[in-house]
């Protein structure tokens, strides 16, 4: 045989060695239908526990928390509380100087009586001239104007009592008492500073701010698919941040009856309510919650690569001895990693994690992988 010849034939057999090497899976099962298609690859059906919870990140806030504020101007006298401090409700927080309203309350107290005498003093004319008029020893127009001045002396009476009142009034706000139980987180005044009081919280000045830091509240920011499997007082698992090996209990105390949208992302308020006397929690730090929504207990399973959907209905391919057989399951709960098969399979079947071109052919096309 001619050299030539020789070498186009070993190159051949080379070739085709090659091609025998590569066409085959690695699993050892058919050839590849084409060079692009991806190797076929096989998981078996296992039971497995499986537990789907939804995780979210957000802060901590107390779950109340009050702003004390000043109705009446005045200057700050003692200051009883400080930052950190715990506080009873009804425990003094501090004084506004009063002098000035005593003196006023004096004031007021001199001015009822001077009324009262006056008051006695026209009464009494007033009644001795309804007495003369009905002799005629004097006109009844006299006798009305005497009556006139004892209502006029009544009506100073009931001003300058009520004077004393808002006196009265002004000078029990100068005593501040807490709201209600908590620590006081925020301090701004300093004994001695002056403090502007008005009819509305927004133009009064900020004395302090008291928190209950034995509740906590985490805000977060769920999706539309997982906020729908979520109820009020579910349990929830609470991590943070600053403490990685302390684990804390919550529950759901708020979802939000309206879509938002935060991030460029559509979702629900939720509330997370933490129950701690771990006084190292603090509002502001970053806590991290997982809220479980469903467990399945030695669940039949697969990888979730297998399941693939056609419209409403869930299939697999299952590996039978004449090769892939496409079969309809029932699908329960589902994870990252599997899903749950109620029916459809049994354990130890096989199924192909991937979807071939050969299914195009057999008219499987409209197969996509579930999620």
């Amino acid at each position: 045989m001619k050299a030539p010849m020789r070498a186009r034939l070993i190159f051949f057999s080379c070739l085709m060695t090659v091609a025998g090497l590569t066409g085959c899976s690695p699993q050892g099962g058919n050839p590849l239908s084409s060079g692009n298609a991806d190797p076929v690859r096989i998981a078996r059906v296992e039971r497995r526990d499986l537990n789907f919870t939804v995780e979210a990140v957000g802060d901590l806030r107390p779950s109340i928390q009050v702003d004390v504020k000043t109705e009446i101007s005045g200057t700050i006298k003692t200051l009883s509380a400080q930052t950190g401090q715990m506080i009873k409700r009804g425990d003094l927080l501090l004084t506004l100087d009063d002098r000035d309203l005593l003196t006023e309350k004096s004031s007021a107290e001199t001015e009822i009586e001077g009324a009262k005498l006056l008051l006695q003093k026209a009464t009494l004319a007033a009644q001795r001239a309804q007495q003369l008029a009905a002799s005629d020893l004097i006109s009844k127009q006299d006798a009305d104007n005497l009556r006139l001045d004892a209502d006029v002396a009544k009506n100073n009476l009931e001003k300058a009592v009520k004077k004393l009142q808002t006196v009265q009034n002004k000078l029990s706000k100068t005593r501040i008492n807490a709201p209600i139980d908590g620590s006081v987180i925020f301090l701004p005044v300093v004994e001695g500073q002056v403090v502007v009081g008005g009819p509305t919280a927004g133009a009064s000045t900020l004395l302090m701010t008291l928190a209950n830091l034995s509740e906590m509240l985490i805000s977060t920011h769920m999706n539309q698919m997982d906020v729908t499997r979520m109820k009020e007082e579910q349990p929830v698992h609470v991590t943070l941040d600053a403490f990685e090996t302390l684990n804390f209990s919550g529950k759901v105390c708020f979802i939000a009856p309206m879509a938002t949208i935060k991030n460029n992302i559509k979702g629900f308020a939720v509330d997370i309510l933490v129950s701690s006397a771990d006084s190292r929690i603090r509002p502001g730090m970053s806590a991290n919650v997982r809220i479980p929504i469903s467990r399945a207990t030695s669940a039949l399973t697969v990888p979730i690569e297998a399941v693939f959907r056609e419209g409403d209905k869930r299939v697999v391919f299952l590996k039978g001895p004449k090769g892939m057989e496409r079969r309809e399951v029932e699908v329960g709960i589902v994870t990252t990693e599997y899903a749950e098969i109620k029916a459809g399979l049994k354990e130890g079947d096989s199924v192909r994690l991937n979807h071939s071109s050969e299914d195009e052919k057999k008219g499987d096309h409209g197969a996509h992988r579930t999620s």
